[in-house]
């Protein structure tokens, strides 16, 4: 009985932190289907773990300030993809593509991002080459 007791705790333990696991890394936040593309000006770029961060403004309709923030993947994930802590820079002007917030919150992650010189860059986490638009190309649009 002791052993089955456990085992139980165990098992019990196992499922809640991989759960929590998937949990964090579920894009579930996020509309999949839908985008929306901005233009705006770079306010912060963050190079850190678990996910990149950019944050942006971008004025609105009525000429207002919206404050943006954007998901990306690891630093390890994009710097495979063309991506380096220096490739962004405060006061860079932008056009991002990204599957905004389910809550409407000015937040979201990214799909695409064109820099001003028109190099573009992708956030897909398959790998440099890959099949998803990955990583830099000298490309403009």
């Amino acid at each position: 009985m002791k052993k089955l007791l456990a085992m139980c705790a165990l098992s019990s333990g196992i499922f809640v932190v991989c759960a929590t696991a998937f949990a964090h890394h579920g894009t579930g936040l996020y509309y999949g289907k839908d985008s929306i593309t901005l233009k705006g000006t770079v306010t912060e770029f963050e190079w850190a773990n678990p996910h990149v961060q950019i944050y942006f403004d971008v004025k609105d309709d009525k000429g207002e300030t919206i404050h943006w923030g954007c998901e990306t993947l690891s630093p390890g994930k994009l710097a495979r993809n063309g991506w380096s802590r220096e490739i962004i820079k405060t006061g860079d002007e932008i056009t991002i593509t990204l599957n905004p917030s389910r809550s409407g919150a000015p937040v979201g992650n990214l799909i695409k991002l064109v820099l001003p010189n028109g190099t573009t860059l992708g956030s897909r986490d398959d790998g440099p080459g890959g099949s998803g638009g990955s990583g830099a190309s000298g490309q403009s649009q």
